[in-house]
């Protein structure tokens, strides 16, 4: 279920889209979206066991991650924290990739930006953080959160909207917001800058 509307300025979106347009969304998700999850708990704790995804997944797929800035090499050791920044990428080409891939031969390349965990306690909290998702992992994981429904800023939707191509419209079937159904046409019009918006998505398969 969505969040209560907290003031004026936040709005629930629905849009119902087919499957083949989900890819568009990746822009959106490199972008950051919030989420409101359990901080004061490890990485691991946050992907697999609030998240759903798999763990194999996750020591796989998932080769670049950076938390608050710092690069991760230890998901279980690594601790979320409320407001934190959490990125997500798969393996990326060329020795940059290399150097900041987990647990790579070039990790020790990298010693001054790598995330250290500080020492102490962290009690299990109701929080917020941002994630963002590139490349295969935004292809991949993106479907799932957007089912479940991500908080976006509203320059960040108004952007989309704009930029997105024009086949992208007649693949998006119907919207709503607030449950108030409204033209799909008038959604890529709309104002929502200084907006938060709460985006949930319903997927129609294709084909």
């Amino acid at each position: 279920m969505a969040p209560e509307p907290e003031n004026h300025s936040t709005l629930n979106l629905k849009l119902t889209v087919e499957s083949d347009r989900l890819s568009l969304f990746s822009s959106l998700l490199g972008q950051g979206f919030t989420l409101k999850v359990r901080t004061g708990c490890s990485l691991r704790e946050l992907l697999c066991g609030q998240l759903g995804v798999r763990s194999d997944y996750v020591d796989q797929r998932i080769q670049t991650i950076f938390l608050d800035g710092k690069t991760v090499d230890d998901v279980d050791t690594a601790v979320i924290r409320q407001d934190s920044t959490l990125a997500l990428s798969a393996a990326m080409p060329g020795l940059a990739g290399a150097t900041l891939r987990r647990g790579g031969a070039y990790a020790a390349m990298r010693r001054q930006i790598s995330h250290q965990n500080k020492a102490g306690h962290d009690s299990v909290a109701n929080g917020v953080v941002m994630l963002k998702l590139f490349n295969l992992v935004a292809l991949e994981l993106g479907p799932g959160l957007l089912k479940q429904g991500i908080w976006v800023r509203g320059k960040h939707m108004e952007n989309f909207f704009k930029k997105v191509p024009d086949y992208f419209w007649p693949g998006c079937r119907a919207a709503e917001i607030d449950g108030t159904p409204l033209t799909v046409e008038k959604i890529g019009h709309m104002e929502w800058k200084h907006r938060q918006v709460f985006l949930k998505l319903e997927i129609k398969e294709t084909g």
